[in-house]
């Protein structure tokens, strides 16, 4: 393994979270090949050249070739200027890393598909075409004098065609591959099989919790490690009613998620958008459970995937003493303790019928007309006001609709009466 060092900028006062940050940190470098020697923290704001304060920064050089460090990471994303500065002031044979291309790494090699290979691969040239125009000073040294085109800036230049090049055709491969996905959850919709996604923070159990419940032929890689799962992966699940429906693990999420990261995997997050019912697997016996629910929902919520009924399942029990939450169901996905419990809240939230009564402006009539396939109307009123309608239906479709129907309600648009 290489020797690396961690530098970090500690940009918030929090002893516990800055621990946090720094043992997920040590894991996500462990996963590719980094043994980490040394930590150095220093609390101040960002310097723009080496990102630590200079004099830091030189005590973390002089450390580098003490200790032999050959990748040096630091928690926060590095401009291209601070790259180079800071490989410049280490020298050469020394790496120079942020977390975001930490995780871009761990992506690149754990991608299996197609698919994922598309994801990371756009992914990584989005992060570096960046730092590759940031090279330009360095390659223009090659040759040429003032006012001429030297070979470094025609290096630059094709360098610079060719990675666009390709992230525009990665882009296209990507458009296919959402059209694909599409065609796939069309034929899902005309089965008529309500979708369950397994969502979480990575390493809470999701794959684990799936081969649990669906009990496949073919299992699903689990690990005990960082994203060991990228792709997608689908299995029947068969409820206690008899009904089956269709589980769906995808990614897992982690804190401060990159940007890119999240535009390029969202062919693959847009499995959640078809979810009926979303359960958040949670690693119970983690120390940091607040930041980890925190992060997921974050994510949850800029997707706009705040009207999806969602169920809690706190994972691993096993490793875990204390009381339990009261908000979720409490299992473990390894030894199966409580599933049966899961599989019976999953079928009464999936398939339990409910009423709702409403008034509904004619304004707003192509808020319901979505609606009409899944929701049976048994009582229908035109008055000066609006539509009177008592609608049923089963209660993931039912809770959605009523969701929307609550953001016009805000808006004193429409009027929900009561839930039977």
């Amino acid at each position: 393994m290489k020797k690396g060092i961690i530098c970090y900028l500690a940009t918030r006062e929090d002893q516990e979270e800055i621990n946090y940050d720094l043992a997920e940190l040590r894991e996500l470098l462990r996963n590719i090949g980094i043994e980490v020697c040394e930590v150095v923290v220093q609390r101040r704001r960002p310097n723009l050249l080496y990102l630590f304060g200079e004099g830091k920064i030189r005590e973390v050089r002089e450390l580098v070739k003490k200790e032999g460090i050959e990748a040096v990471v630091f928690n926060l994303e590095l401009s291209p200027r601070q790259v180079r500065a800071l490989e410049d002031l280490f020298g050469e044979g020394v790496e120079v890393w942020d977390r975001t291309q930490v995780i871009l790494e761990i992506f690149r090699h754990r991608a299996r598909s197609r698919e994922g290979k598309i994801q990371v691969e756009l992914a990584r040239l989005s992060y570096l075409y960046p730092r590759i125009l940031g090279l330009g000073g360095v390659l223009s040294r090659l040759g040429g004098g003032i006012g001429t085109r030297g070979p470094g800036e025609t290096k630059l230049e094709v360098l610079r065609r060719a990675v666009r090049r390709r992230i525009h055709d990665l882009k296209e491969e990507l458009a296919e591959v959402r059209k694909n996905r599409e065609l796939l959850r069309k034929h899902r919709k005309e089965e008529g099989l309500p979708v369950v996604s397994l969502v979480g923070y990575t390493n809470a159990g999701k794959s684990t919790l799936l081969n649990a419940l669906c009990r496949p032929k073919e299992k699903v890689l689990v690990e005990d490690r960082l994203f060991a799962t990228l792709d997608p992966v689908s299995r029947r699940l068969r409820l206690p009613s008899g009904r089956i429906a269709l589980l769906t693990d995808t990614v897992g999420f982690v804190k401060d998620l990159p940007q890119k990261l999240k535009a390029a995997f969202m062919a693959t997050l847009e499995e959640l958008l078809e979810a009926d019912l979303l359960l958040h697997v949670i690693d119970l016996a983690s120390p940091c459970l607040d930041r980890q629910i925190e992060a997921v929902e974050e994510i949850l919520e800029e997707m706009k995937l705040y009207d999806r009924p969602i169920i809690k399942v706190y994972n691993k029990i096993d490793a875990y003493e204390g009381p339990l939450p009261a908000d979720g169901l409490a299992v473990s996905a390894l030894y199966g303790t409580n599933l049966d419990s899961l599989l019976t809240a999953v079928d009464e939230k999936l398939f339990r019928e409910q009423e709702a009564t409403l008034v509904l402006p004619y304004q707003h009539m192509g808020e319901f007309s979505r609606f009409r396939e899944h929701l049976e109307v048994v009582e229908e009123q035109y008055l000066p006001e609006g539509v009177h309608l008592r609608v049923r239906g089963r209660s993931a479709e039912l809770q959605r609709f009523l969701k929307r129907v609550e953001e016009k309600k805000q808006k004193k648009t429409l009027y929900v009466n009561r839930l039977v």
